[in-house]
């Protein structure tokens, strides 16, 4: 604020300099006009260039002593000064200049004193500064001869006979004052609108109007300030978009900025004129609100997650932005602004990969948790790089008869520094580092290369089911890396199943219909995964091609103790068989769930009861036995 009063002020003194300086030259201007006007526009004209010539040659004299301009613009002016010189002198066109009394002796003074300093200005460096200086001191007796010559000898005797002249010219010169003077103060008054605008644009966002990272480090100090001197508590909260750039990377940048302005709009509602709210970047917006009790602290994310969560209208359809939330209290978990960041940062971290929540309150120990993060991060891609990951494979059994439809591949990786780790994980790790899209590559690669060799052992019946992650999903290009292990594998594309959560595929429904409609023309089966956990209603599932439904196991726990969640489940069977869509039971544990779901109609089951999880190596021999003697059929 000081330094832009410091701008202000130093313009207010330029204007008034501008003013007075226009007046003075005004004024001066009036007494050269006396002067010339009473000889000859030829006289007048020789003399000035004379005079400017001069005054030219002096500059460029005071410029190579300064450091500005080199030895050669000295002698360009010199050569023209020289010109101009002898035109004077030997021109019929400046014979009446040279009668004037005394003019000729200056000129012819002012000639021999050039031939004299003509070796020196050629010879001349950039950096000779004493030089310069002196040649301007030797100049100065000059600059007044000539200025005399141009100004003070050729005030006309007959002066009446040029006051109509020198009326007619000062009121010129005033009109010309005038619009000078205006001209001036439009351009200061643009100059200080602009210097408005300059300093808006430095501190705040131009897609969202938001205040800007650096503005938001002047609102964080001052608020920590404020909150100290009181005594009082702030909450800082970190808001991050989920998937944001596969939105950018599917849909366009202008589909990106569009979401980027709707969601600071609803965060500017959601604060109702308290607090403070900035885009530091990105995706990425920060949140600081006064509380008197922590309850209320943790109350505040859950309020801005419900202004967020309302659909976005786009030409193709809409969207509905999800956001995850971490949140630092001050005093509780920092005193400065470093401190209650990286903290609330952690939280958020915490809150994007956890699939429960959306919004998490820092805890101690965070941090370390997030640096394993980051090492599981290193030790991941090595163990992608190597092969060192595993697949191991579920079954996939048709209620009805007993007989097997297919394998899920699921994850499995045990680290030799870091032990197991949970494909949860494994899956968090690698999308919050980038290595999602590499991680899917080496999982459709594995699973198809182990069902083709399953086909050449004779179960050319059997299918795989693989699980794809959103980031793959959402970037487009999950239909051209498919396609592309396919056929690389030699392996039909009716044999694969993809298992894409609503979470996933619901982000938005153009995209998605697009995503899923190129996978289904390859001849893939889409399958949605946990179905009944996610944002989806039926009309969304209505416009999604998927051709199988997978019911969360949270719902078939249930299914023979809650009748709420029978009855669901029989809706959703009977929404599928309208759809035409087939239905998987997952999480099956009990012959009570199996053949409850059988009654309901339910095609297909998966769990503990039927078949665990098992080894590539295993599968060949259970799937002998199981010819042999396979899972009885649900009763």
């Amino acid at each position: 604020m000081i330094s832009n009063s410091i701008k202000m002020v130093v313009l207010t003194v330029a204007a008034l300099l501008f003013t007075v300086s226009s007046i003075y030259s005004y004024n001066r201007d009036l007494d050269v006009v006396g002067y010339v006007s009473s000889t000859i526009k030829a006289v007048g004209w020789a003399s000035s260039e004379l005079e400017m010539e001069v005054l030219k040659f002096d500059h460029a004299l005071t410029t190579l002593a300064a450091g500005t301009k080199g030895a050669d613009h000295v002698q360009l002016r010199f050569e023209l000064l020289w010109s101009r010189l002898n035109t004077l002198i030997e021109g019929e066109e400046s014979r009446p200049m040279r009668e004037q009394p005394g003019v000729m002796a200056v000129l012819t003074a002012l000639f021999e004193q050039l031939q004299q300093w003509e070796p020196g200005v050629y010879q001349l460096a950039d950096n000779d500064r004493q030089t310069a200086l002196a040649l301007r001191q030797e100049l100065e007796p000059y600059r007044h001869l000539v200025r005399e010559i141009n100004v003070d000898s050729f005030s006309g005797a007959n002066v009446q006979q040029q006051l109509d002249i020198i009326g007619d010219i000062r009121l010129r010169s005033i009109i010309y004052l005038g619009g000078l003077l205006v001209s001036g103060a439009l351009l200061l008054w643009l100059v200080i609108r602009e210097n408005r605008r300059n300093r808006y644009l430095a501190y705040h966002d131009m897609l969202t109007g938001l205040p800007n990272r650096i503005n938001f480090y002047q609102m964080m100090n001052r608020s920590l300030a404020q909150a100290e001197r009181r005594g009082t508590m702030l909450a800082v909260h970190m808001v991050d978009l989920n998937g944001f750039k596969a939105i950018n990377d599917s849909l366009g940048h202008d589909v990106g900025d569009r979401v980027l302005k709707v969601v600071a709009s609803r965060l500017r509602v959601a604060l109702n004129g308290q607090g403070h709210v900035a885009r530091l970047g990105g995706d990425e917006f920060v949140v600081i609100l006064p509380y008197q009790k922590q309850l209320e602290a943790q109350r505040s994310p859950e309020r801005i997650l419900r202004a967020l969560s309302g659909e976005i209208r786009l030409p193709d359809g809409y969207l509905t932005p999800r956001a995850s939330i971490g949140t630092s209290l001050y005093p509780e978990h920092g005193t400065t602004m470093a401190e209650l960041l990286s903290h609330a940062d952690t939280a958020m971290y915490y809150a994007k990969h956890n699939p429960r929540m959306s919004a998490q309150v820092f805890e101690p120990g965070m941090d370390e948790r997030r640096l394993r993060s980051q090492k599981l991060a290193v030790a991941l891609q090595l163990a992608i790089e190597n092969d060192e990951l595993e697949l191991v494979y579920q079954p996939i059994f048709c209620l009805k008869s007993g007989h097997i439809e297919s394998f899920e591949a699921l994850l499995r990786w045990h680290s030799a520094e870091h032990g197991h780790i949970s494909p949860l994980e494994v899956i968090a790790v690698a999308e919050h580092h980038g290595l999602a899209h590499v991680l899917n590559q080496w999982v459709l690669l594995g699973a198809c290369r182990q069902l083709r060799e399953w086909h050449q052992q004779g179960d050319d019946h059997l299918k795989v089911n693989v699980n794809i992650s959103p980031e793959i999903f959402m970037s487009g290009e999950l239909a051209s890396t498919v396609s592309a292990i396919l056929q690389r594998v030699g392996l039909p594309a009716s044999a694969l199943v993809l298992e894409i959560t609503e979470d996933t595929s619901l982000w938005d429904t153009a995209s998605s219909v697009d995503n899923l409609t190129a996978l289904r023309k390859l001849g893939v089966e889409i399958a949605l995964d946990d179905f009944g956990t996610g944002y989806s209603s039926f009309s969304h599932l209505r416009q999604l091609p998927v051709n199988k439904l997978k019911i969360d196991k949270s719902f078939v726990s249930d299914v023979t103790t809650d009748q709420r969640a029978a009855d669901l489940v029989d809706t959703i069977i009977r929404l599928a068989d309208s759809l035409k869509m087939e239905v998987t039971a997952e999480g099956i544990e009990f012959a009570e769930q199996r053949d409850r779901l059988a009654q309901l109609g339910c095609a297909h089951g998966q769990g503990y009861l039927l078949a665990r999880p098992m080894p590539a190596s295993k599968v060949a021999g259970w799937l002998q036995e199981s010819r042999q003697q396979h899972y009885p059929p649900a009763g």
